[in-house]
């Protein structure tokens, strides 16, 4: 039996296949995901860790940061261990 995804998850799912006005509208920028909410980081490092906090707060679980690709390009991860 398949597990029902989350709202984050497909909110994730959304931002990351890069489909639709949202995806292009945060393409090549790192964001924090919680439920269906979707915030832009902040430079300022105290101002994320706010961000952070208050979302916690909001929702009842910790969000997830990500960083939400440009369409059409490729990345290239490399690891060094």
């Amino acid at each position: 039996m398949k597990k029902k995804a989350s709202l984050t998850e497909r909110t994730l799912s959304l931002l990351l296949s890069g489909k639709g006005r949202t995806a292009r509208k945060y393409a090549g920028k790192h964001v924090l995901v919680v439920g269906d909410r979707i915030v832009p980081l902040k430079p300022q490092a105290k101002a994320v860790w706010r961000d952070i906090e208050q979302l916690e707060q909001k929702y009842g679980e910790t969000p997830v940061v990500t960083f939400v690709p440009c369409p059409n390009l490729t990345y290239i991860l490399r690891a060094w261990s």
